[in-house]
């Protein structure tokens, strides 16, 4: 069945003693509690006295981000403090250009990881856009306009149409009062306001007599009196939930972190192992320590963060193409995570535009004469703008003027050359409005809409036709649907222009409205689901028509929450997350913030979504549909398996490294690579290649499997792949080691810098597939170019006499170039022979 949230307990805003909660209290009462009064307002000292005493009228401001904490934290990271330990070393024993470049890949790595968390730590700041600047109250019996901040409980707002509520408080006088409570409350349709008390318990969305800070005035005017300002009220509360809401970390985050302080346990045991034991063989300790600080070097992917960063930027501007605006990189690997979407239905799934949906004209009346007079019966107006019409005034209105209009009656060839004579504008007590016109001829007629059952029992219909009329309303308001009936009634000469003046309509049929689906909404369910993601459809809106827009997309009743309030969409996320699901979640107004805030992709809103929301989010959509919520995932898919792909080369290129140096130092052999030979393998060479591979396409099972659930960034499979590429490495470097040895001169670490850069520039083409032999997979000219490019790195490193002492290299000859040319193949070919074995084995 439907899921109807259950309403949270009442905010303390709304209960001024032991009693009832504000909405179920008559003005009177209200205004007793509040020591105010309800037609002449506070005096100027005492609103000064309450201000001193409960403060200005602003939410709990966000505290600013420490930015010299964030910075701090990119030091404290493991990785970074093993080679800060490894630069100290190096220039306390007198290795200047060693320290020099290691600190140098620190504060490269610092740099980009502060920019991106200092972006991060932004969020809150947009919920300030959501409270009004200026606020008419009265004070002293004389209206005044004053800064929103100054607003007091007790005050008596003023509320006009086109202006936002300053404070939360307790209507006691509305003349045609409608709010949109959408940002608050989810509700699509603006609100009708009256003064009458209701339930203690009815929810939010439903408590009429209440007007909430940040929501706007659409219609009509009222006085109300302040009940709650800052962070005692709705806005307020949502502000601090946003503020405690702290994402956590990401499925990509947690595998990094467990990599990292893996590496480094194992850098530093090895680093400790093989010190010890050269002081054991008699080595100095200068020797000792520029071993470890080699091994420590050696065991750490330096390029690794900003590879991962600058992968990350690259898939935030592809996602930017799809409409998907990353605003925080991590959420790119984190969406294609996901496994549950929960999103919002208004301006998501549907169009977030009323439109005609259903017209049912009486016996004898065409469609085009029901909706004439549906327009006539209208005060909206529609404004022509680039790619269509806009709406001035209310949107059932403009709904109707645009059936109207697209069946040929412009509202200018309606009114012809007929006077406006009287209106009686829309009453949310009497629910109806009639406008009079009056014809060349002298004579009048009122045309009418309402709602169905009020103009049933004003018409003169007989009872038959009153009740096909009501049936139809009923099952179409069952629907979810907004529904109105539409009446006209020519007026007797000399008739009063009163309440009474369309007693007596003719009922000429009624007219359905709703917010149509997007078009491509059901088939993006399709492809989640298609996909191993669980979609659902959390909203503020009435429980039918969350209803019936979950039956249109096919969602099962399980899967579908209406009237849900801000704490409530978070404890859903909240659940979700401690049930292990990576969880999304859309929206576009200031309720939807600590759900943004706390998800694990926060999506917004770019259109019609509040600055909030853009604020607390991840990603902003540009187009608001849901199917680019899905394109993205998929975008997040290619990435984070082309992150897996580049991690699973770095991490084979270090095991090589670590493999080269434990095998010669083991041996008595000495070290067969300098310090900076190893960061100009790991940081050079390495990296080119391994952003190419972040620019790899999508595989044709990208979205066919489900998301990756497993603690580990690789599979065992992968796992033991990476492992034996790395001792193929390792083994081929220590070969041509040996080699250059036995040839005598200063070629052997050469040929071992370049044997090890050149395995890995050849592995690099295997590790874009685990099952497919290389050469059966799409070419990547971008990897085509960042082999070549490193590999002319070294060669520069090899042949260019001015890079020989800074790097330790020297030139080498055609036969040392032929044992390096072909021992760096073998890690390559030992791979491709082994996934063939695997595939002949299936």
């Amino acid at each position: 069945m439907l899921r109807v949230a259950a309403p949270r307990p009442l905010a303390t805003v709304e209960r001024l003693g032991a009693g009832p909660p504000v909405h179920a209290l008559d003005p009177d009462e209200v205004a007793e509690l509040l020591a105010g009064d309800a037609l002449l307002g506070l005096t100027e000292d005492e609103a000064a006295r309450r201000l001193a005493r409960d403060g200005p009228n602003r939410p709990t401001q966000p505290r600013r981000p420490g930015y010299a904490g964030i910075a701090a934290r990119q030091l404290l990271e493991p990785l970074a403090l093993l080679l800060i330990g490894a630069a100290a070393v190096s220039a306390g024993i007198g290795e200047g250009i060693e320290a020099a470049a290691i600190a140098a890949i620190v504060a490269l790595n610092a740099v980009l990881g502060f920019v991106q968390e200092a972006a991060a730590e932004r969020a809150m700041l947009g919920l300030q856009d959501s409270v009004p600047r200026r606020a008419s109250v009265v004070r002293g019996a004389r209206e005044r306009e004053l800064p929103a901040e100054g607003v007091v409980r007790g005050d008596l707002l003023v509320l006009r149409e086109g202006e936002r509520v300053a404070a939360d408080a307790r209507l006691v006088a509305s003349q045609r009062l409608e709010v949109d409570e959408s940002a608050l409350t989810g509700e699509s349709l603006p609100v009708a306001k009256g003064v009458a008390a209701v339930h203690a318990e009815t929810p939010l969305a439903d408590r009429t007599p209440m007007v909430y800070a940040g929501t706007g005035v659409t219609r009509g005017r009222g006085h109300a009196l302040v009940v709650a300002t800052g962070a005692a009220t709705e806005l307020g509360l949502i502000s601090r939930l946003a503020a405690e809401a702290k994402p956590p970390p990401t499925p990509l985050q947690r595998r990094l972190g467990r990599l990292a302080r893996s590496i480094v346990v194992l850098g530093a045991a090895i680093t400790v192992l093989l010190g010890a034991g050269m002081l054991a063989r008699g080595s100095s300790l200068h020797e000792a320590f520029l071993v470890g600080v080699a091994v420590a070097v050696a065991a750490v992917p330096e390029g690794l963060a900003a590879t991962v960063t600058i992968a990350l930027g690259l898939g935030g501007r592809a996602m930017a193409r799809t409409g998907a605006i990353v605003r925080r990189l991590a959420a790119i690997e984190t969406l294609g995570e996901t496994t549950v979407i929960c999103t919002d239905k208004t301006g998501t799934l549907t169009e977030n535009r009323l439109r005609l949906a259903e017209a049912r004209p009486a016996d004898g009346v065409s469609e085009r004469r029901l909706l004439a007079a549906a327009a006539l019966a209208s005060s909206a107006e529609l404004v022509e703008r680039e790619g269509g019409y806009a709406v001035a005034g209310d949107p059932v209105e403009g709904a109707l003027l645009l059936a109207a209009m697209e069946r040929g009656l412009s509202r200018a060839d309606l009114v012809g050359g007929r006077r406006h004579v009287h209106e009686l504008p829309f009453d949310p007590e009497e629910k109806r409005m009639a406008v009079v016109y009056e014809d060349t001829a002298g004579e009048r007629h009122a045309y009418v809409k309402g709602a169905p059952e009020v103009l049933l029992a004003r018409s003169g219909e007989d009872g038959a036709t009153r009740r096909a009329f009501a049936s139809v309303a009923a099952e179409w308001g069952g629907e979810g649907l907004r529904v109105l009936a539409v009446g006209e009634r020519a007026l007797p000469e000399g008739a009063p222009l009163d309440a009474e003046l369309d007693r007596g309509l003719h009922v000429l049929g009624l007219v359905a409205l709703h917010d149509p689906l997007r078009a491509s909404a059901p088939g993006a369910i399709d492809d989640a689901r298609r996909a191993g993601i669980e979609v659902r459809m959390l909203t503020g809106d009435h429980p039918e028509t969350a209803r019936t827009i979950g039956h249109a997309l096919g969602l099962p009743a399980d899967a579908v929450f209406a009237r849900v309030t801000p704490v409530e969409k978070l404890r859903l996320v909240e659940q979700l997350q401690a049930d292990g699901q990576v969880v999304a979640v859309t929206g576009d107004g200031v309720n939807d913030a600590p759900a943004l805030r706390r998800a694990d992709v926060g999506v917004s809103m770019g259109l019609a979504g509040t600055e909030a929301a853009r604020e607390a989010s991840d990603v902003v959509l540009t187009d608001d549909d849901f199917a680019t919520i899905v394109a993205a995932v998929r975008e997040g898919r290619r990435i984070a398996d082309n992150v897996r792909k580049f991690v699973a080369f770095l991490l084979s290129a270090n095991l090589g490294e670590v493999v080269l140096f434990a095998i010669a130092i083991v041996a008595g052999i000495g070290a067969p690579m300098t310090v900076v030979q190893v960061l100009t393998v790991n940081v050079l060479t390495d990296g080119l290649p391994a952003l190419a591979l972040a620019r790899d396409p999508a595989s044709p099972e990208t979205m066919a499997l489900g998301p990756r659930r497993t603690a580990s960034l690789f599979s065992p499979g992968q796992r033991w792949t990476l492992l034996a590429a790395g001792v193929l490495i390792g083994l081929a470097g220590l070969g041509s080691y040996l080699v250059g040895r036995s040839l005598g001169g200063d070629a052997a670490q050469t040929m071992a810098f370049a044997t090890i850069a050149l395995a890995e520039l050849a592995f690099v083409f295997t590790c874009r597939s685990t099952t497919e032999p290389a050469w059966r997979l799409p070419w990547n000219s971008h990897l085509g170019a960042g082999v070549a490019v490193s590999a002319l790195v070294v060669a520069l490193a090899v042949y260019v006499p001015a890079l020989h002492e800074p790097l330790g290299t020297v030139a080498l000859g055609w036969d040392a170039l032929a044992v390096v040319a072909g021992l760096a193949l073998i890690p390559l070919a030992a791979v491709e022979w082994g996934k063939a074995a695997v595939r002949r084995a299936r």
